[in-house]
């Protein structure tokens, strides 16, 4: 069929149904703490340019809109689809996994129908690492890079001199390991998410053993939701979460002693401190979330474990690499006795990495080019022309750009 670009719709499922109702779209929403949703407003604005637009999947779902081709993307919902991909008028584009094995299992036993039903399926780590048991040899796997909110430094918060030694913002996911209350659009189901040979790479339980080392030598604030929960809030809870409780009822005084609680903005709070704490939540190939990149931008110096690799995406010249340290004692040692000049070469690397090329792929420019480009290779195969999108017909040079 040969369509114009204002026959098509482009409908999002987000991460979270509470999202809905275009609400990831909204700059005031509640839920966009510390301009999460900035990639996902710059994308609507720059279809919007084109004339095609974007709506949160609830509205296709709900018949409530609907265009003569529709575009449905997933950034990990994953109840919608099986049912849109039977309709003529949709076509599944892409799905993005954001969170790693040890986080959202059943994504990843999901992963070979999503590559069979979806043109391309975006992941951290495309060669199967880390979800072993589940991996897929489709070719339509590609490598995710998490868009970051800013293009730069925020100046008047790098800028503060008035800082503290060392700090981790981390909400407490203390509760069952291995249950998940799934919600759907009409119902709930309480549902078994066991992610064998993950527990070596995990690294939620290593942060609490970096707290309590740390709070021994009486040099770290720990910030963020659920610390000061009680047992109570544990039993109330149990249902909704999949983390550790052991390891904070064991250390549930050590824990408490350093905690400063929940933060309105992790950038302020972060510019407070001269580190941070930046341990991941499974040490994985190419999986770099936002916790580096959130200490460049307030000019805190990150204490980082995670991505094997990182030195791949981010030069080591900014950020202290927990690695290099065999234990808590040799790293706050380390960091005591790092000089004014030192902490800021730190700095000042991070500042110019957030400059440079290298940093490209993590912006939310380079995220919304290569999701037009995602988007001609499917308005294409269905009769609309690249150049009516603003998209130069050179799809093969510019995809291995932006990737």
């Amino acid at each position: 069929m040969n369509l114009s670009p204002r026959d098509v719709m482009v409908f999002i499922d987000p991460s979270y149904s509470v999202f809905y109702d275009n609400e990831m779209f909204k700059a005031t929403s509640r839920w966009n703490r510390d301009g999460q949703f900035a990639p996902m407003i710059f994308l609507r604005e720059k279809l919007a340019e084109q004339g095609i637009p974007v709506n949160t999947a609830d509205y296709l779902l709900d018949h409530r809109m609907s265009g003569r081709l529709n575009v449905y993307v997933s950034l990990g919902i994953i109840d919608n689809y099986r049912m849109l991909a039977a309709h003529e008028n949709v076509r599944l584009q892409s799905f993005y996994i954001l969170e790693p094995p040890v986080v959202a299992p059943h994504l990843y036993r999901e992963i070979g129908d999503l590559t069979r039903c979806f043109d391309r399926v975006y992941v951290h780590n495309t060669e199967g690492m880390g979800y072993e048991r589940h991996f897929s040899h489709q070719s339509n796997l590609r490598k995710l890079f998490l868009p970051q909110i800013e293009n730069g430094v925020m100046e008047h918060l790098w800028n503060n001199k008035d800082r503290g030694f060392l700090t981790m913002i981390i909400s407490n996911k203390t509760a069952l390991p291995y249950l998940q209350l799934r919600r759907g659009r009409n119902a709930m189901s309480l549902q078994f998410i066991v992610n064998r040979g993950s527990k070596a790479s995990d690294l939620y339980s290593e942060r609490i053993r970096a707290l309590v080392a740390l709070q021994g030598l009486g040099a770290v604030d720990l910030y963020g939701y659920g610390w000061d929960i009680s047992f109570y809030q544990i039993l109330r809870n149990m249902p909704y979460s999949q983390s550790f409780p052991y390891m904070y009822w064991k250390n549930r005084k050590a824990l408490r002693a350093i905690y400063k609680g929940p933060v309105e903005s992790k950038y302020e709070t972060l510019s407070r401190y001269r580190f941070a704490i930046c341990f991941e939540n499974m040490a994985m190939p190419g999986y770099i979330t936002e916790k580096m990149f959130d200490c460049f931008f307030a000019g805190t110096i990150p204490v980082y474990l995670g991505a094997p690799d990182v030195e791949n995406y981010i030069p080591k010249s900014c950020f202290v690499d927990m690695r290099d340290f065999h234990n808590y004692a040799g790293l706050h040692s380390y960091l005591l006795n790092l000089s004014a000049k030192d902490i800021s070469s730190f700095r000042e690397a991070a500042r110019e990495y957030l400059a440079s090329e290298q940093y490209q792929p993590f912006t939310k420019r380079r995220f919304v080019e290569q999701f037009e480009v995602d988007l001609a290779d499917t308005l294409k195969a269905n009769g609309v022309s690249l150049l009516s999108l603003g998209v130069p017909d050179n799809g093969t040079k510019q995809r291995s750009e932006v990737e």
